[in-house]
């Protein structure tokens, strides 16, 4: 289906996530402190997905109905995937508007990969480790050490 391998498409989300993150502080920083709210920035963001919605609405309307049929371990993670991205990003925007720029907040959030790894183990019994995905959390881990120590 795809020509390129799936590290470019990861680079190109990181670099999109980048200009995303920055936007994220310029549009709050317009934003008086006393009306904005995580909540907010989360609705801006997620304008695009209405937008798309018409486009892909028939798709999406398929998609919906054959996971609501899936059965109800299925049901239960839909839900939960909704929650926890609601949550997740509202954490993330309150963290960029409290942190000291929205490098540090990112960088924070970047630890993600290995929580994936422990829930993923947690939950369903998957390992993904090898010596190098275990290098790689720990030099995540170390550098989110680092920025909590300079700037927490």
């Amino acid at each position: 289906m795809f020509a390129w391998p799936w590290w470019v498409f990861s680079i190109i989300a990181a670099v999109l996530w980048g200009l995303h993150f920055n936007l994220v502080v310029k549009v709050s920083s317009v934003l008086p402190k006393d009306i904005y709210t995580p909540l907010t920035i989360f609705v801006i963001t997620s304008i695009s997905m209405l937008l798309l919605l018409p486009v892909i609405h028939q798709k999406i309307l398929t998609n919906l109905v054959t996971l609501w049929h899936s059965g109800n371990d299925i049901r239960l993670s839909v839900i939960v995937l909704i929650f926890t991205a609601i949550i997740a990003a509202n954490l993330l925007y309150i963290a960029m508007q409290l942190s000291p720029n929205a490098t540090v907040a990112a960088l924070l959030d970047i630890t993600y990969p290995v929580f994936i790894a422990i829930i993923a183990w947690l939950l369903y019994r998957e390992n993904h480790l090898d010596w190098t995905v275990l290098l790689g959390g720990a030099l995540i881990f170390s550098g989110a050490i680092l920025i909590v120590w300079k700037h927490g």
